[in-house]
């Protein structure tokens, strides 16, 4: 039995050192857009894939090819517009409206990169369980790390998990708002108005008769999303300190790319 135990440390260790490893990684990755993104998707790989139980890696892999897809989307429609044959007279205006930090005003077509966004991040959210009751969650998926029960820890570990899709897709939004040089904070405002948006329509949605568990879940829905925009702050300083090198060569009509 001692024996079996010494085994289990052994190998609950080695997981515990992979997970931390891995997300370390990526900070020594080469700074190209393209580079770091893919080594943040691979670094948190690890992590997600030992908290994970049937069909939640595949879940993993597809959201990764969609963010990706969309970046690559993003690059194709800057490089279209940067292509485009313009006027000495509007090629300057465009030069006045670069700011100093390199950054441009946002302008209306933007918008479709907080509305994206908010898409992606409800799919992260609600994309492996209902993250509304922890106890709807598989409590086997936290083995590999912890046998002996622990409720606190357990959950930790479960929050964890749930914690990293919206890590993928707060990196590459602040991918795009480097690649398309436009103000990360000035997109941020424009989540928080979308966010109060879908909050509203939560509001209207709750119930107060029914079952316990459609008003339960009626409420946690409306409380979610209230706290959403706290939940975007915070896991944009986060993940910042992986995007905050990111390197995007500025995107002229003779470029070929930008990424």
């Amino acid at each position: 039995m001692s024996l079996h135990l010494f085994y289990q440390s052994i190998f609950t260790l080695s997981d515990c050192f992979v997970t931390g490893f891995s997300m370390v990684l990526p900070l020594f990755s080469e700074n190209g857009l393209l580079s770091r993104l893919t080594s943040i998707f691979l670094g948190f790989a690890p992590s997600f894939l030992l908290l994970s139980i049937g069909y939640e890696a595949v879940f993993y892999s597809a959201l990764a090819l969609v963010l990706m897809s969309w970046i690559l989307f993003e690059n194709a429609l800057l490089h279209s517009s940067a292509v485009k044959n313009l006027s000495p007279y509007t090629r300057n205006m465009e030069e006045h409206i670069i700011l100093q930090n390199d950054n441009r005003y946002l302008q209306l077509s933007d918008v479709r990169i907080p509305l994206t966004f908010m898409v992606l991040f409800n799919v992260a959210f609600f994309g492996t369980g209902n993250f509304a009751s922890i106890a709807s969650f598989e409590i086997s998926s936290v083995y590999r790390f912890i046998t002996v029960f622990s409720p606190f820890l357990m959950a930790a570990l479960l929050i964890f998990k749930l914690f990293i899709p919206f890590m993928l897709v707060i990196c590459a939004f602040s991918a795009i708002t480097k690649l398309l040089q436009i103000p990360r904070l000035g997109c941020y405002f424009l989540v928080i108005l979308l966010s109060d948006v879908m909050t509203i329509h939560f509001f209207f949605l709750v119930r107060n008769k029914g079952s316990w568990m459609e008003i339960g879940n009626s409420i946690s829905h409306f409380g979610i999303m209230s706290a959403q925009v706290v939940f975007v702050l915070l896991l944009l300083a986060l993940t910042n300190i992986y995007t905050t090198d990111i390197h995007v060569r500025s995107a002229s009509p003779s470029s070929q790319k930008v990424m």
